[in-house]
């Protein structure tokens, strides 16, 4: 009894940590900034701890009792072993026929992405040094990854439950509703601090918690589809409680139930987290939304008949285009034209400076210092010595310097390619960035069966190809516990 109480208080414990986790993180301005890094860390390792816990209990329990659904009594005082569905005193419970410790589709590409970043770290002959250029920044990068993967791991422990996934798609929608209402107040009053306390370290169009509004657009996407995911079940249920062709009344009435209420309660959150969308007049987001709702659409159009819900998620986007206006968007649009060159200048020059580094890669997480940055000439004898400042950062291995773009003469520097694949081939070479697709292709696989979570993987994927959304933490904490879940059945 003693440990079928550990058990059941290890894995409420666990899926607490997890809400905490991804609210957290993007609370904290979305994890940018290094004070909120250790903190992260340490977060997603004491929810790794509480997943082995509850795995070795599990593990003990099992062979205590068997491989049963082991269900408490609603007094809390005895067990019940295999309750009847009937059975109606039931409590929480707990499937023991279930392995204890749970796979995850990311587990072997993140454990080979690991391994990578540690050669990268490792010295080796005839230099004896490390394959990256800057061995601080590969170990941080590193700890994000092996951070992710424990957060992922704890997830699908606890995405084993169905009413689990259903509480947290209940709690996405929420936060996103959250998130979008601070966003759009943000954006009516002109506000330029974050919460009206904190001012961005740099400049940048803030949106919500985030510095840049296309990384709130990116966080935005997996919401928006999370929402919609809840949005069409309870338009199924509500379909299903007026039955075939009712009237206008009939259809009022119904808002009254519960089926009605709940429909109610899944449109805020769909409606008021594309409306913030929209409001970032994010390209790359706004693509890749519409591009994420045409998948959803197909994957619901196999599977059912009648007026789908993936045709009330696209009323709901004209209606927020409606709301902000067309015009906003069209004029966001034609400033691509004037964009793209120096996005494109900026990958053309990283593939260029790649030097002989297809293989290993400059270190993970060293695009910024390896392309925008570099060691100050050597000096001939005779002439000027540098300023003590940079000899003493020369000294030290550091690259003070700064390179220009021929291309581009006003960007002095640049930290990200905007394109988290090739700067993950950049930093990794080659073998990383195939371990990488490998990664993607495993998330997609995972979420494949539920139209609005391939969706909401797919697009933040997609909205990569143009920004760097997989380098603000909070996006990728949301985006390994999507891919837990691991649906069981669509939700249409």
């Amino acid at each position: 009894m003693a440990r079928a109480r550990r058990l059941r208080d290890a894995t409420r414990l666990l899926e607490g940590l997890l809400w905490a986790i991804v609210a957290g993180s993007v609370a904290a301005i979305g994890s940018v900034h290094p004070w909120a890094y250790v903190p992260l860390w340490i977060a997603c390792l004491t929810a790794a701890l509480v997943f082995v816990f509850r795995a070795l209990t599990s593990s003990a329990l099992r062979r205590s009792l068997g491989r049963h659904l082991v269900a408490f009594h609603l007094s809390g005082r005895w067990l019940v072993l295999d309750p009847a569905p009937e059975y109606e005193n039931q409590g929480w419970s707990f499937d023991l026929r279930r392995p204890a410790f749970t796979s995850a589709p990311l587990l072997w590409p993140g454990i080979a992405f690991l391994a990578w970043v540690l050669l990268q770290l490792a010295p080796f002959p005839p230099s004896f040094r490390p394959a990256t250029v800057s061995f601080p920044d590969t170990r941080r990068g590193l700890a994000f990854v092996a951070s992710l993967l424990a957060l992922h791991l704890a997830a699908a422990a606890v995405f084993d439950e169905r009413a689990a996934r259903v509480r947290f798609r209940r709690f996405v929608a929420g936060l996103g509703l959250a998130l979008a209402l601070v966003a759009l107040f943000q954006a009516a009053s002109g506000a330029q601090r974050i919460y009206g306390l904190f001012a961005p370290l740099e400049r940048g169009t803030l949106f919500g918690p985030f510095v840049n509004r296309n990384h709130f657009a990116g966080y935005m996407l997996m919401v928006a589809f999370t929402s919609f995911g809840l949005l069409a079940r309870a338009w199924r249920r509500y379909r299903r409680h007026v039955g075939e062709r009712p009237n206008l009344r009939r259809r009022l009435v119904a808002l009254s139930t519960a089926e009605g209420v709940g429909l109610l309660y899944a449109v805020t959150p769909s409606v008021a987290a594309v409306a913030a969308l929209v409001a970032t007049t994010s390209r790359g987001a706004l693509v890749a939304f519409v591009a994420g709702l045409v998948l959803a659409g197909l994957g619901v159009w196999r599977r059912s008949a009648g007026v789908p819900a993936w045709a009330l998620a696209a009323a709901f986007v004209v209606m927020a285009l409606s709301w902000f206006g067309l015009e906003r968007v069209d004029i966001r649009f034609n400033e691509a034209a004037g964009d793209a060159p120096g996005r494109t200048a900026v990958w053309k020059d990283s593939l260029a400076r790649m030097n002989g580094r297809w293989l290993r890669g400059t270190g993970f997480n060293t695009f910024g210092l390896s392309m925008s940055h570099t060691r100050p000439w050597i000096l001939p004898v005779g002439a000027t010595p540098w300023p003590a400042e940079v000899d003493s950062a020369v000294r030290a291995g550091e690259w003070p310097g700064t390179r220009a773009l021929t291309q581009l003469p006003s960007l002095s520097w640049y930290r990200e390619a905007h394109n988290d694949y090739l700067q993950t081939l950049v930093e990794t070479g080659v073998p990383g960035l195939l371990v990488a697709l490998w990664a993607a292709a495993a998330a997609l696989a995972a979420v494949r069966r539920d139209p609005w979570l391939l969706a909401a993987v797919a697009a933040v994927l997609m909205h990569s190809f143009v920004d760097f959304d997989l380098q603000i933490p909070a996006i990728p904490v949301l985006l390994v516990c999507l891919v837990a879940m691991r649906p069981e059945g669509g939700l249409r």
